[in-house]
């Protein structure tokens, strides 16, 4: 029997994933040997539908959604079951059943033998869910080699932990997640460190990586031997108070790290369920980690309730002041069985598109904003992306990661991506 797992492509106007679909590769790691698994990424290669295969699974963001379901529509026409799992799949599951035959509701590390067991008996479930995030101690590692391309920035992606505590109103790790945070052994990390190239830099996936800052250091104390150079991709910002930390995390390799600052707005953090940010602090935490020689990736969301104008320019200005290495900046979306959408929804200020996951672009405002006009949100929105993403502001950000040697060569790759995005955005823009 042969199984393909696909990860589709982001719409129109938005950025290309640069890298390796993880989650497939750990699906891959799990499926019984007697299955022959392949995984095609859209955002590097056509989908070849005329490979015979007996299953597809699909995993499905709200960027994707659209060609997820080009791409399930056209393999059913083939014969060919299709089952789909991720975030939007738990948010939107009847919207994904109009184009596969089985959705995914839940994380399957504990049942997914079952489930394939399911699928080639013919005897598959609608839905599969589970009311408890299963452990992932102790598991099979992800097929690496599956996902390997030398397209993607990087092919060392890890996953220390999988979860967040926090239940920000805005955001689908709250509702996904559930609040629980699993964590994996200590020695399977390692193992799946020493499995990929040491020439390349590592990415920690996780969604806050410093959640718990005793098990965080000793995750970095086993790391220092290895000699290896890494990458956060998500980390709260009330983790890093603590300089023990930041510097066990520079000693055993890190580069950079991205931290969730989301705006300056104190009052609207309190209001977004993130009022553990202390805005007080931001500019000490950058500073922190500047001084053992880490870059940092601030992380920033437009038009959250209780933005004004007014914190609009704020934040720009604190971005510039602090000297931020890397930014990601975005409009807020409210993404579908988030608090947020579904406050939206009782106030009636969601803006309803039958076409949303087609139309998905980051810029596009789908919701009337709370304390100003919309235009003034969109102007906003697009004057600090033009500005900060602007060729004379990313050269000055790379010219400081030359000049303090942090991490160049990955900071002028993000930079650069950054300024391909907003100007896609931009193109975009002229477009609607």
């Amino acid at each position: 029997m042969k199984l393909k797992l696909i990860a589709p492509k982001c719409g129109v106007g938005q950025a290309t994933n640069l890298y390796p679909p993880y989650v497939l590769a750990t699906l891959a790691g799990l499926t019984p040997p007697d299955i022959d698994v392949v995984i095609e990424d859209q955002n590097i290669q056509n989908i070849n539908f005329d490979e015979p295969v007996d299953m597809v699974g699909i995993t499905v963001i709200v960027h994707t959604a659209y060609n997820a379901f080009k791409i399930a529509d056209e393999y059913r026409k083939r014969g060919t079951l299709v089952f789909m799992g991720g975030v939007f799949v738990e948010a939107c599951p009847e919207e994904c059943l109009k184009h596969a035959d089985s959705v995914i509701l839940c994380e399957v590390e504990q049942i997914w033998s079952n489930i394939l067991h399911d699928y080639s008996s013919g005897e598959f479930k609608k839905r599969y869910e589970l009311s408890e995030r299963p452990e992932i101690k102790g598991l099979p590692l992800p097929r690496h080699d599956l996902i390997q391309n030398s397209k993607y920035l990087t092919n060392n992606l890890i996953m220390i932990s999988k979860g967040c505590l926090n239940r920000c109103q805005f955001c689908t790790g709250g509702v996904h997640w559930k609040g629980q945070v699993k964590t994996r052994n200590i020695e399977d990390i390692i193992k799946e460190i020493k499995s990929l190239d040491p020439n390349e830099p590592y990415i920690f996936l996780d969604d806050n990586l410093i959640w718990n800052p005793e098990f965080a250091k000793e995750v970095f104390r086993a790391l220092i031997p290895l000699n290896i150079q890494w990458i956060c991709s998500g980390a709260c910002v009330d983790s890093v108070e603590d300089m023990e930390l930041i510097q066990l995390a520079k000693d055993s390799g890190c580069l950079a790290m991205l931290l969730g600052f989301e705006t300056v707005n104190e009052k609207t953090l309190k209001a977004n369920s993130k009022g553990f940010n202390k805005v007080e602090n931001y500019y000490k935490t950058v500073d922190n980690f500047h001084q053992v020689g880490i870059a940092v990736q601030g992380s920033f969301i437009f038009g959250l309730d209780g933005d004004t104008v007014d914190s609009i320019e704020d934040t720009v200005k604190f971005i510039k002041d602090a000297k931020l290495d890397m930014l990601t900046l975005n409009m807020l979306y409210p993404y579908p069985g988030t608090p947020f959408r579904k406050k939206l929804e009782r106030e009636n200020r969601l803006i309803v598109d039958e076409k949303e996951w087609e139309n998905f672009t980051y810029n596009r405002l789908m919701f009337i904003p709370e304390k100003m006009s919309s235009q003034e949100l969109k102007d906003g929105f697009r004057k600090a992306t033009m500005e900060l993403g602007s060729a004379k502001e990313c050269s000055e950000r790379v010219a400081r990661a030359i000049a303090n040697d942090f991490a160049p060569e990955y900071i002028f790759k993000q930079n650069m991506q950054f300024r391909n995005h907003v100007l896609s955005m931009e193109q975009n823009t002229r477009k609607l």
